[in-house]
């Protein structure tokens, strides 16, 4: 971070998070937990879903001196109340999405909330709180066989020497995008976070729905750049499968450079046409307990693992070794159980000393460093070239899609039904087709529990991938001479049970064709249509299968989501038939059931934003329209919070005032969603009433960095607009803010350019942003040419409110008089932009949205014909601000001493061009980076439906001269929160 704190650290869906923002939010996480009673080495839970807030906890917690211990918030209630009394934690860390989780615990527990969107503190905790090796960096929770989970807990140290490990095997984590592909409450999620955020790197963090989208992850790899990723070989198995269906997402993941797998036994069959799809791609198969730091034995895999894939060697610092029942090794080629010693070892398991000493036992091998070895559990072998080989289990754990689970743990969760009498579970099949079925006894023969009952039990007290998938009723478990549950006799009753249960078989093709899948999929000869999947011990990974099953037989892809979220053959075949599946079936019911609209009813993206908050404005203050305001937030309130906040920031004052009664009145509503998301990161009954509800659309939302490319821009820039023509098709008009500057500079020499022209791609600025908004515009002029009423408005530069004077902290033309004003200069140059005020373009737009401007469909340039040369207003500022008068060259070294704590200082220097000849007068360079679009472009559309809007009512200096006074006072030096 010390070195590079503007360089990127965690993506999430369209954030960017740098090294300095995520210490920052670490600060403040480590700051209220000392404030709320933390110490060195206490237990800290960390309650976090999936987002920027897990790494921003995970290490502010180990800011503390304590020790994390990441918790799911979609566990049962009656879990996450025994680990909290196991615990006894004086905070629990949170999201702004999780906090609520917290009231719904037996006993109270303070919250500390993990906010990265709110600043963060500069200052670390004190040095004294920084932990040392040996003390305990974290602790996950894993099935235990009594019923009850148990903590396993590790050490700095052994977390350290797996990460260095992996640069000096991999290459320095500074080159490398990682995915983390496991969910936060398994370790394999620490290296995938904390190697590339200990070594320079980026972590991207995943944007899940609950439904294993494979293809989604494949968009993700391509979307971030993603070069190293972690993946189960049972779901690897389904992965490959869509690669080698899909060319387009072979290609989204051939930027592959390692993948890591482990969790349970790879085959080679898939791993090795993994490798022929991505000739790049290398696989290291890992092996390791949670009890011992992730992952302790290495593979990387050649073409000579062609019958079977070793699991490997020790890694650094580690020893594995095979010993008998009396501790001895055993000879050669001969199964053992593993062992495992070195910094690895991890410090037991968390009040559980008996548990801890039959498993962390006393290290007789002077050899071997370190006092304890831990025993695995799992037999191996050691081949010719010393590799060794997994063998199996000597108990009764098993590993189900990659994660270790007890069966005694599944059926001690089922025998505590009222009902039940007995319980066991057995594993059927091999990985990745293993089936967890759990089979039961009722309490007394008058009272048996259905399978629907016990299912739902077992979910309220089990995490989800321990719930059985299938659940047997027996009249009585079949025992063993040892009068133990006979499991291979409980197997073939398992496989014969249901065998005479009536089916109802398909009625019409679609039924036909599902049901095929299933049959394929399951490996069963009778299905009944009405059955739900997981009566036939269906699997997430299975379901995966029955998608891609069907999209073969439709012979076109079919999307997650719109098949599984049905449990039965006939509800999937209806829902095909509906055509949710396909964009243009979708559409046309939507258009169907879209015969009423009310009148002026807008949806509004980017209200948070500089021309979003001041369209809010208009729109409260100008108009009666009802609003819609689709923000990115944890609720509605949390968003409620984000607009107040804004219209506040930018000097609104007369709409900040009205919102609160608007939100209560119901004219404006705050919806939760994600311009980057599928259906606007909404339900699809969610998004279909949206669809019936507004009557005009305004986008005034999107992503903008210079610095990053075209697929950074894509998912909010071209797939929400994408999700917005959807929205249209009912009759919704579109409004899409846009930009002039989509027309490279080299175009602009000629005449002035309309405004129905798009340009081609040849004359398109060449960085990621303009060409996300010249792909925007060309769909919606697609669209148009299909029917949807839409008008474009290409914006310039948009300065300040003529009335508050508040810039927009983004501008480019802003950030550069600010920076006069930090640094106490100003230099010559001959550059000059364009000066269109946001209220002008503001007013424009809501007038325009709500019918009170006449503007017809099509491409507006909204733009002032007037242009402000930077000499100009630098001469204005130096005068006012009394600033020195230097060369280029000194200016941008003045703005290296001053950029460091400050965004928008260090992203212009960034930008800047280096000084060119003696130094003196700015670059060509540098005066290309701005535009006086009102001597390039056409405005007479707006000049004509924009009036006196159109139309400067004073010189670009006098309109700005408010702004320019502000840069003099010492409040524009402070950065404003972003």
């Amino acid at each position: 971070m010390e070195n590079a704190p503007d360089r990127p650290a965690v993506r999430y869906r369209d954030l960017t998070m740098s090294y300095a923002d995520l210490d920052a939010a670490a600060n403040a996480t480590a700051r209220r937990l000392i404030r709320g009673g933390v110490e060195k080495h206490h237990l800290i839970p960390v309650l976090v879903a999936d987002g920027r807030e897990f790494p921003a906890a995970l290490f502010g917690v180990m800011k503390t001196g304590a020790a994390f211990v990441p918790l799911d918030p979609a566990w049962p209630a009656d879990r996450l109340n025994a680990i909290m009394a196991e615990l006894s934690p004086p905070a629990v860390v949170v999201s702004p999405a999780t906090e609520t989780i917290l009231a719904g615990l037996r006993e109270a527990v303070p919250a500390v909330v993990a906010d990265c969107a709110g600043p963060g503190e500069a200052e670390p905790p004190p040095d004294e709180r920084r932990p040392g090796p040996g003390d305990l960096i974290y602790g996950f929770y894993t099935s235990g066989s009594t019923g009850t989970p148990k903590c396993a807990l590790n050490h700095h140290r052994g977390l350290v020497n797996r990460l260095t490990t992996m640069s000096r095997r991999f290459g320095d984590g500074a080159g490398h995008v990682t995915l983390q592909n496991s969910r936060s409450t398994f370790d394999s999620s620490m290296w995938q976070v904390l190697w590339p955020l200990t070594s320079g790197g980026q972590v991207v963090l995943p944007d899940r729905d609950g439904i294993l989208d494979l293809e989604q992850t494949a968009t993700t790899i391509g979307r971030y750049g993603v070069t190293t990723t972690d993946f189960v070989p049972s779901v690897l198995a389904a992965f490959v499968a869509l690669l080698e269906e899909r060319d387009d997402l072979r290609a989204a993941t051939s930027g592959l450079r390692r993948m890591l797998i482990g969790g349970e036994p790879a085959g080679p069959a898939v791993v090795h046409r993994l490798r022929a799809l991505l000739p790049g791609l290398a696989v290291t198969n890992t092996f390791g307990p949670t009890e011992c730091s992730i992952g302790s034995v290495f593979h990387d895999v050649t073409d000579a693992d062609a019958d079977r894939i070793p699991i490997g060697l020790p890694i650094d610092n580690t020893a594995a070794i095979l010993l008998d029942d009396d501790l001895n090794p055993v000879p050669h080629d001969t199964p053992g159980e593993l062992y495992l010693g070195g910094e690895c070892v991890g410090a037991g398991y968390l009040g559980d000393p008996a548990r801890t000493a039959r498993t962390f036992v006393p290290n007789p091998f002077p050899q071997i460093p370190g006092p304890r070895l831990y025993r695995t559990g799992d037999l191996a072998r050691a081949g010719d070239d010393g590799l060794l080989h997994f063998a199996g289990r000597i108990d009764e754990q098993v590993k189900l899609g990659g994660v270790r689970v007890e069966l005694g743990d599944v059926a001690a969760a089922l025998a505590g039904h009222p009902l039940v009498g007995d319980a066991t579970a057995v594993v059927l099949g091999e990985p990745p087709d293993t089936t967890l079925v759990s089979c039961v006894t009722p309490r007394s023969p008058g009272e048996t529990p259905s399978a629907e009952q016990l299912r739902g039990y077992a979910a309220g007290k089990l995490p989800a991938e321990q719930v059985p998938h299938r659940i047997v009723v027996l009249d009585e478990l079949p025992l063993n001479h040892n009068g133990k549950a006979d499991r291979k006799a409980l197997a073939a009753l398992v496989v014969a049970d249901g065998s005479d249960e009536p089916v109802e078989p398909p009625s019409g093709p679609m039924e036909e064709l599902v049901c095929a899948a299933w049959r394929e999929v399951l490996e069963r000869d009778r299905i009944s249509v009405v059955v739900p999947f997981s009566d036939y011990g269906g699997t997430s990974l299975l379901a995966y299968r029955v998608v891609t099953a069907v999209g073969e037989r439709l012979g076109r892809p079919v999307r997650p989501r719109d098949l599984l979220a049905e449990p039965t053959v006939r509800a999937q075949a209806a829902r095909l038939e509906g055509g949710v599946d396909d964009d243009s079936a979708e559409l046309a019911y939507v258009r169907q059931d879209l015969a009423w609209r009310p009148p002026r009813t807008l949806l509004l993206t980017g209200a948070t934003g500089f021309i979003g908050a001041h369209v809010l404005a208009e729109l409260l203050t100008r108009s009666t329209a009802e609003v819609v305001c689709l923000v990115r937030c944890a609720d509605a309130d949390d968003g409620a919070r984000r607009l107040t906040g804004v219209l506040d920031r930018y000097g609104l004052t007369s709409a900040w005032r009205q919102l609160p009664m608007a939100i209560t009145s119901g004219r404006v509503e705050v919806l939760p969603g994600d311009l980057a998301g599928d259906l606007l990161g909404l339900t699809q009954r969610r998004f279909d009433a949206l669809a019936s509800t507004v009557s005009g659309i305004v986008n005034a939302a999107g992503a903008v960095n210079f610095l990053s490319g075209y697929l950074d821009h894509r998912p909010a820039n071209v797939l929400g607009v994408q999700e917005l023509i959807k929205l249209a098709t009912g009759g919704a008009r579109l409004h899409l803010l846009s930009t002039l500057s989509i027309f490279a500079p080299a175009g602009r020499s000629g005449p002035p350019i309309t405004e129905d022209r798009i340009p081609v791609p040849d004359e398109v600025a060449a960085d990621g942003y303009n060409r996300s908004k010249y792909v925007a515009e060309s769909l919606v002029a697609e669209a148009h040419r299909q029917g949807v009423a839409s008008v474009v408005y290409r914006l310039g530069e948009v300065w300040p409110h003529r009335e508050t004077g508040v810039p927009n902290p983004d501008s480019l033309a802003h950030n550069l008089l600010y920076a006069c004003a930090r640094t106490g200069c100003v230099f010559p140059t001959g550059a000059a932009t364009d000066v269109t005020p946001v209220d002008v373009v503001a007013r424009f737009l809501a007038g325009a949205a709500t019918g009170e401007v006449d503007v017809p469909d099509g491409a507006m340039h909204v733009l002032w014909p007037v242009g402000l040369r930077f000499a100009d207003a630098f001469d204005v500022l130096a005068a006012r601000c009394g600033l020195d008068r230097v060369g280029y060259a000194e200016f941008r070294d003045r703005l290296e001493a001053v950029a460091e704590p400050d965004d928008r200082l260090t992203g212009l220097r960034l930008l800047l061009p280096p000084p060119s000849g003696d130094g003196d007068a700015a670059p060509a360079e540098f005066d290309e980076m701005f535009t006086d679009g009102s001597r390039h472009f056409d405005i007479r559309r707006f000049d004509r439906h924009g009036a006196a809007l159109a139309r400067p009512e004073t010189d670009a200096l006098g309109a700005l001269d408010r702004y320019l006074s502000s840069l003099s006072d010492t409040s524009a030096f402070v950065p404003q929160e972003r």
